[in-house]
């Protein structure tokens, strides 16, 4: 196993404590980085992260390899799983590792228990891996937008092929489908 002190101290900072998702999310990030024959160190400007969960783990994925959600390099979908793949767009290839234990310590446990409760646990007890094939439609590839267009009800941008197109005109995701906000006063222009 890989020395992850150093992604300890990064995550604190980082995150603002230890917790066993900090823990759990280093030791996964290193060990698909492994499989994948990369090192956190390396330019990892092709690797695209794939997040089952918004929780802890997510924060440890980007201490360890500096991947963000602004580069369109990090998805995250709502699965509610201790969970995430690894694609490297340069090789193609890509793992997705996985928790397969539900032992924990308590959450708010001190840093130095939460880290020995861990330790003694090597990654084949408490991970499971496995190559994937992943497709990364265009609109969802890192760099700039692959198109832009205007909501015909809001007027406002949808970007990267992200438009719902209903009796030949385009419209965003909230237009079409309804919004996850309600606004509460009239908009100002």
């Amino acid at each position: 196993m890989t020395n992850i002190t150093p992604f300890l101290e990064k995550a604190e900072k980082y995150h603002g404590h230890i917790c066993s998702g900090q823990v759990l999310g280093i030791r996964m990030a290193l060990m698909a980085l492994h499989l994948l024959g990369l090192k956190p160190e390396h330019d990892l400007r092709d690797l695209v992260i794939f997040l089952e969960t918004d929780r802890c783990v997510a924060d440890a994925a980007y201490v360890v390899t500096g991947v963000t959600l602004g580069r369109r390099r990090v998805k995250v979908y709502g699965y509610g799983k201790t969970a995430m793949s690894f694609l490297d767009l340069k090789s193609g290839r890509a793992v997705r590792v996985c928790v397969t234990t539900s032992d924990r310590p308590p959450h708010h446990a001190p840093k130095q228990e939460q880290i020995a409760f861990w330790e003694k646990y090597t990654d084949d007890d408490i991970f499971s891996w496995q190559e994937v094939h992943i497709d990364l439609p265009e609109g969802e590839q890192p760099g700039p937008p692959v198109r832009v267009c205007s909501c015909a009800a809001c007027g406002e941008d949808v970007l990267d092929c992200k438009e719902i197109v209903q009796n030949g005109r385009a419209y965003c995701r909230a237009c079409a489908h309804g919004a996850y906000y309600r606004p509460l006063e009239v908009r100002h222009d």
